[in-house]
């Protein structure tokens, strides 16, 4: 119980941490119930191996090694999240499933495919991303590794089965989630964490970037541009 202060690179790696710290640490707790959400399984029966935990001001969540025999049934639980059935037989004979992931590689065939190909490109493998403008959980599968986490500012929005980049949420997405990862150093962290390894809230403070695009809304008829700072983050 207490407070976790986060600046600069806080992630954890097996080199310096035993699993058992790795596997039980509120980062990976955490993750774990946001799969357990979203796909009513058990993220930690698939992980072998902890290599790393990323904490804040990461985006909190966890790179493993498959346990021996599971990779290719996380993939089809996965794909079964993901993927409509693709054919009228197979809509008619398998169970419903609603879709809440996108792939950030959609495909040649889309006409979107070469914009959202720039979104998976810093993935270890096959991208996928939950829809959503809140926090948003992201998978990345390469052949024997998988990196699950939860980005604090969701950007892909699915509808009508046309999928959109909100411009504003794609911001905060990169002035907190990846700069997070690739620039630490410009952001901090606070989480206060319960007895049973909870957090209680997580908070970052870190810079915010803002467009008003011209719209009935925007009386000036002028793109303009914000910056500032931003304090986000998650209360129970």
């Amino acid at each position: 119980m207490g407070f976790e202060f986060g600046f600069g690179r806080t992630s954890k790696t097996y080199h310096d941490y035993s699993q058992f710290d790795l596997r039980t640490s509120w980062e990976v707790g955490e993750t774990a119930r946001v799969f357990q959400r979203l796909f009513h399984d058990s993220l930690l029966r698939f992980v072998w191996k902890v290599d790393t935990v990323f904490a804040p001001p990461a985006s909190a969540g966890l790179l493993f090694d498959f346990a021996p025999g599971t990779r290719d049934e996380f993939l089809r639980l996965v794909d079964a999240r993901a993927f409509p059935p693709k054919t009228l037989q197979e809509a008619m004979t398998s169970k419903f499933v609603p879709k809440i992931l996108v792939p950030d590689n959609p495909g040649v065939e889309h006409r979107d495919a070469w914009w959202r190909r720039a979104a998976a490109g810093a993935a270890i493998g096959a991208s996928f991303r939950e829809a959503g403008t809140d926090t948003s959980m992201h998978i990345a599968i390469s052949r024997d590794q998988a990196d699950v986490h939860v980005d604090r500012s969701g950007f892909v929005v699915d509808r009508d089965g046309y999928t959109h980049w909100d411009l504003n949420k794609l911001l905060g997405h990169m002035t907190l989630d990846l700069a997070g990862d690739k620039l630490p150093w410009v952001l901090g962290s606070v989480t206060f964490v319960d007895r049973r390894n909870r957090p209680l809230f997580q908070a970052t403070l870190g810079p915010w970037l803002g467009v008003d695009l011209p719209s009935q809304d925007n009386s000036l008829g002028r793109t303009a541009v914000k910056v500032g700072l931003a304090i986000t983050g998650s209360w129970r």
